[in-house]
């Protein structure tokens, strides 16, 4: 019964989201990467097609994990910016490789925006006692 207070009594406040320039710097940093990798896909031969087309899901995956870690605020930007950068790719180059890369990497963003916000919630919520 007790525990069950002291549960109740906590209460999460979850951190705003603050724009800050570092937040500003990783979106430019994702932007700036998916534009190399599609580049790279577009000029890929095709006897490794597969593996470069699978390349934007290990530049997004990886690195936004490792950023996650330290601040989530900044690993959402550089996902959002990966995926913004899809687009005007897809409206000047190729469709298909900027509408992919886009799609993709917001598809990736929902996936650890979803895992990284119940996480952070159940452990916050955690007391030692």
């Amino acid at each position: 019964m007790e525990k069950k207070d002291k549960l109740e009594k906590i209460k999460v406040k979850e951190p705003e989201l603050k724009i800050s320039y570092l937040v500003v710097i990783w979106l430019i940093i994702g932007f700036t990467i998916s534009w190399i990798n599609m580049f790279l896909i577009n000029n890929a031969p095709s006897n490794i097609e597969v593996i470069a087309y699978l390349s934007i899901i290990f530049t997004t995956i990886l690195p936004a994990i490792v950023i996650g870690l330290k601040n989530r605020f900044w690993a959402y930007a550089y996902l959002l910016g990966f995926s913004i950068a899809g687009v005007p790719y897809m409206l000047i180059i190729d469709p298909f490789i900027g509408g992919y890369t886009s799609a993709t990497s917001l598809f990736i963003f929902i996936i650890l925006w979803l895992i990284f916000w119940k996480t952070w919630r159940s452990l916050s919520s955690i007391s030692v006692s």
